[in-house]
């Protein structure tokens, strides 16, 4: 497990899937490449555990930090695993109701919604992903990793992170949604454990990404590479701007890393 030269993280939307949320054939070539040179390609997302390996069926992933690092596998073993309490659960739960925003939690293999709103459905079209099942008693019966939160009024986004400011950490990934995490975790952590559990501090790392939440998974990496379509504030954070994740933007960071042949 730990004979790997190199470690390389990917973020999934915006950068190693195309346009209809697929692998395209180059990428998954690539990673065939990169672990034939002993380097080990891992995802590094705020999906599910089941919808990276559902995402990367078929193609040779099999290490990912999912849950924005709240459920972290490498080589198809859980290396570490952060449920959430069940009465700070509730306690988010009772304010989003008071806005009407409703939330979806997330155990390693499902996910529920306590009710239906158009945000909700926004962000799971977005994603191209299966809307979740509702149950106001999912919650209360699995062990949840992470908890999507639907809304739209992001003036509202403060109000939120003042009042969990010692309890959970807040990611507006989408305009529709943010994921909250207990606090302290983040793709950042989720790496830092894998790469202390692997014990592979010296081995370079690197990690390619497009969105505001992977500022942290630059920072915990030696070398961070920007998609071209990422925000000027993500590419501000990073070590290399690499192509748009629409015109081959992996193969071309990588190969410029000498990472592939």
């Amino acid at each position: 497990m730990n004979n790997y030269r190199a470690l390389v993280f990917f973020d999934l939307d915006g950068t190693l899937l195309d346009a209809e949320s697929t692998i395209s054939k180059e990428n998954h070539q690539a990673i065939l490449q990169l672990k034939k040179n002993d380097i080990l390609p891992l995802i590094a997302s705020g999906r599910s555990p089941k919808e990276i390996q559902q995402i990367t069926k078929g193609v040779a992933i099999d290490s990912y930090v999912s849950l924005n690092g709240q459920f972290n596998v490498v080589e198809n073993e859980v290396v570490s695993k952060h449920a959430i309490p069940l009465k700070q659960i509730q306690e988010l739960m009772a304010l989003s109701e008071s806005f009407g925003h409703s939330l979806a939690c997330y155990t390693e293999t499902e996910y529920a919604a306590c009710y239906s709103t158009a945000s909700m459905e926004k962000l799971y079209r977005l994603d191209h992903a299966p809307l979740p099942k509702i149950s106001a008693e999912f919650h209360k019966d699995h062990e949840i990793y992470m908890v999507y939160l639907f809304s739209e009024d992001e003036e509202k986004d403060s109000l939120y992170r003042e009042k969990f400011a010692d309890i959970f950490t807040f990611f507006r990934d989408s305009p529709y949604s943010m994921a909250v995490v207990s606090k302290g975790q983040s793709k950042k952590a989720g790496i830092q454990e894998i790469i202390k559990t692997l014990d592979l501090a010296h081995v370079p790392t690197y990690a390619f990404g497009d969105g505001n939440n992977d500022l942290g998974m630059f920072e915990a990496v030696n070398t961070a590479i920007a998609m071209d379509n990422a925000s000027p504030h993500v590419k501000s954070h990073a070590d290399y701007i690499t192509k748009s994740h629409l015109e081959d933007g992996i193969c071309f960071g990588l190969k410029h890393f000498e990472l592939l042949d």
